[in-house]
């Protein structure tokens, strides 16, 4: 049994998720701006109580956007370290298909049913995605995108009619139904103008969905050298001067 260690800077909670002799154990921290100070102990913390060395790990996972900018920063700077300093592949899953993950594994989604992730991503803008559960793992149907939220209605919907989704299991009644929406992004509802039957607008993503996924991942064979990775801002360049413009 392959040992993983995850890790979840991406939005305000910070957590440390370690899967070893097919055991989960996790660390949370509801820690905004501390992720710096937090993230190295709870990972020292996580391998002492399961009496292993960084050494014994074979893959390190990470949520690689989209997400806060400084939050993410944090997350690939401690990956690289770790995985550079132990000569590790590395794992990086989308911060809304853990989010994703997360509705699944508390039994909110039945088999096929779509979930769609929601993140605030300032500006008058929201990152979002939509993802269907497939064999109880978050499969992503479309790719993560950011816009305004009175977009994501128009863009969703042209998937349907232009064929373009990734959709598997085409007996669905109805694909465009959304069985579930996560995210701080979902306060914005009204201007959503789409109607899941639950919507959880404290949902965050975790590390051990973020672990659930990488373990998936890495028993496909996609680890990947931590050369081939970044993080997944989708905001341009240009957009993150014109943010701090408007900031000074």
């Amino acid at each position: 049994m392959s040992n993983l260690l995850a890790i979840d800077t991406a939005l305000s909670a910070c957590s440390v998720a370690l899967l070893t002799d097919g055991q989960v154990s996790v660390q949370r921290e509801s820690a905004p701006r501390q992720h710096i100070k937090r993230l190295l102990p709870m990972i020292d913390a996580l391998l002492a109580e399961n009496t292993l060395q960084l050494k014994d790990v074979d893959a390190l996972a990470f949520n690689c956007g989209p997400g806060s900018f400084t939050g993410l920063r944090i997350g690939m700077g401690v990956i690289q370290g770790l995985a550079m300093g132990a000569d590790l592949p590395v794992l990086p899953i989308s911060t809304l298909q853990a989010l994703a993950q997360r509705a699944i594994d508390g039994k909110d989604v039945c088999e096929q049913e779509i979930i769609m992730p929601v993140i605030d991503a300032r500006m008058d803008e929201v990152y979002w995605g939509a993802y269907q559960n497939c064999d109880g793992l978050a499969r992503p149907l479309m790719d993560d995108r950011l816009s305004a939220p009175e977009e994501i209605s128009n863009i969703y919907l042209s998937i349907f009619k232009e064929g373009t989704g990734r959709f598997q299991h085409s007996a669905l009644i109805d694909k465009t139904l959304i069985a579930v929406g996560l995210g701080d992004g979902w306060t914005f509802r009204e201007r959503i103008l789409l109607e899941p039957r639950i919507v959880d607008t404290q949902a965050c993503s975790d590390a051990e969905q973020t672990l659930r996924l990488a373990f998936a991942a890495f028993e496909r064979g996609e680890a990947r050298t931590i050369d081939e990775v970044e993080p997944m801002y989708l905001r341009n360049k240009t957009t993150w001067k014109k943010r701090q413009r408007l900031r000074t």
